[in-house]
């Protein structure tokens, strides 16, 4: 009986109800893919940087720079130790600069004032992936056979599996990209080490014509 009802009931829905019935689902459906591809869009453009994900920068600690505490005489870099507390700051220093940037309102730069002193800054932090590769942005200006670095190193249960190293030996003016390639003789890594290293020479030995080093934007490629 239920079902003669329910088919009687189909037999005298008119044909324009339907046609409006259809027409209605059909814009519904319509709708839902203009939301679905207005999220998407969102989603891509608005995020840091088009060409990675949110947690490839989120294993880094401060990887953009943004933020610095101002200590009593030093700058602190929270996620960082840096040898401005240990050094003497005449010498050599590890500051925020808002003047050279690639992105956002700061970037990393390592100065040293005087031959043979050099500024460092290096973080640990634990990982769930083992990466690809370390990049960043770098820019420097350099004394006469000065060196400045970026190392990266990875441990897994204490004991270190793998590192990378990218060593800048001539003056680079603008902003440029560096890929440091991590060996890969493990598959498991659960903590990371980045250390970076300001120059150590100063022209002629004159105090205050030292190195200079902006690191900006550091980022893991986890994946090729």
């Amino acid at each position: 009986m239920i079902k003669i009802f329910f088919i009687q009931i189909k037999k005298i829905i008119p044909l324009h109800t339907k046609n409006h019935l259809k027409s209605i689902t059909m814009k519904r459906t319509f709708l839902l893919l203009l939301m679905g591809l207005a999220i998407s869009y969102g989603c891509t453009t608005n995020t840091v940087h088009p060409k990675d994900t949110v947690a490839d920068f989120n294993l880094i600690p401060n990887y953009d720079f943004e933020n610095w505490i101002s200590g009593r005489n030093e700058w602190l870099l929270p996620g960082w130790t840096t040898n401005n507390t240990t050094s003497d700051l005449t010498a050599a220093e590890v500051a925020p600069d808002s003047s050279n940037v690639y992105h956002g309102y700061y970037a990393m730069k390592l100065s040293n004032f005087y031959f043979k002193a050099y500024a460092r800054a290096e973080t640990k932090f634990p990982v769930h992936v083992h990466p690809l590769s370390l990049q960043a942005y770098v820019k420097c200006n350099l004394a006469p056979s000065d060196t400045v670095s970026i190392q990266i190193k990875l441990f897994y249960k204490g004991k270190e599996t793998d590192n990378g190293a990218w060593y800048g030996t001539k003056s680079i003016d603008n902003y440029k990209q560096i890929n440091i390639p991590i060996s890969q003789h493990s598959a498991l890594a659960d903590t990371a080490m980045i250390e970076i290293r300001g120059g150590d020479h100063a022209t002629n030995n004159q105090r205050g014509k030292g190195s200079e080093f902006w690191v900006d934007y550091l980022s893991f490629l986890l994946t090729k």
